[in-house]
């Protein structure tokens, strides 16, 4: 059966050669070194902008050199100089899934660069021809405005728990779900992000228990298991108190 490495290795040795194709990384678990088996592929292409339509072509004729595809599925990228398409190779595990980003050269990569030693992000560069993926000493953090914006939008959703209590006494369970997600989950975990990872408040829950102390992780488990109403009553009072513990932690810190 092939393994993740072959599927690298095969893609690294065959779209090198090609003049117009100036840089291959890897993103994800790969660049962070925490792949496992149920990891995916996340393969981000520089390309010369005239040659996006070959660029696509010798990945696909690639992968397809390895076994066949018995998945390719178009994504509509909101950024204009990012085409992305997700793969899955025919007899290969379930999980093994292949994320692949093409870039146009001509992206502006203006403060967009990998810091060193960063948990979150990374690149695991297989060829760059072209300079194309930087790396520097410096996290990327929020400005003093931006971090206080941030911390305001927490509040907020904060002072908004009477709209999950509304539904509660409803007993309308999807809307009380939805809310309790959104104001009371969402800005508790801006703040363990702003705590633990401020280079990136933006990745939610998203491998959140690889970034969050074990203490923290086991406290917000307990607060996404629930199986009624009355649940979600006790899980609010307990994230109240959390909240106001964290809030005022960052207060000292923004002083």
């Amino acid at each position: 059966m092939l393994q993740r490495e072959d599927i690298i290795r095969h893609l690294q040795e065959r779209l090198q050669p090609q003049p117009y194709l100036f840089a291959l990384w890897m993103e994800g678990s790969d660049a962070s070194e925490s792949a496992d088996e149920y990891s995916d592929l996340d393969f981000w292409l520089d390309f010369e902008d005239v040659y996006e339509q070959e660029a696509i072509s010798d990945v696909e004729q690639a992968l397809k050199e390895l076994a066949e595809l018995d998945y390719c599925y178009v994504i509509a990228h909101e950024h204009p100089k990012i085409r992305q398409r997700i793969y899955h190779l025919k007899g290969t595990p379930r999980f093994l899934t292949i994320d692949f980003c093409w870039q146009l050269h001509s992206r502006d990569m203006s403060g967009l660069s990998f810091a060193v030693g960063d948990r979150v992000e990374s690149a695991k560069v297989l060829f760059d021809k072209g300079n194309v993926v930087k790396f520097t000493k410096e996290s990327k953090l929020l400005s003093p405005e931006e971090r206080l914006k941030l911390l305001n939008e927490c509040d907020y959703r904060y002072d908004q728990h009477n709209r999950v209590e509304k539904y509660i006494l409803r007993e309308e369970y999807p809307e009380a779900y939805a809310c309790y997600n959104r104001y009371v989950i969402e800005p508790l975990v801006t703040l363990l992000r702003l705590q633990h990872t401020p280079s990136h408040t933006d990745y939610g829950l998203v491998h959140i228990s690889r970034h969050i102390p074990s203490d923290q992780l086991r406290r917000l488990r307990k607060l996404l298991q629930f199986s009624s109403l009355r649940d979600l009553e006790d899980n609010m009072r307990e994230a109240q108190i959390w909240y106001a513990q964290l809030r005022g932690r960052e207060n000292v810190t923004s002083d």
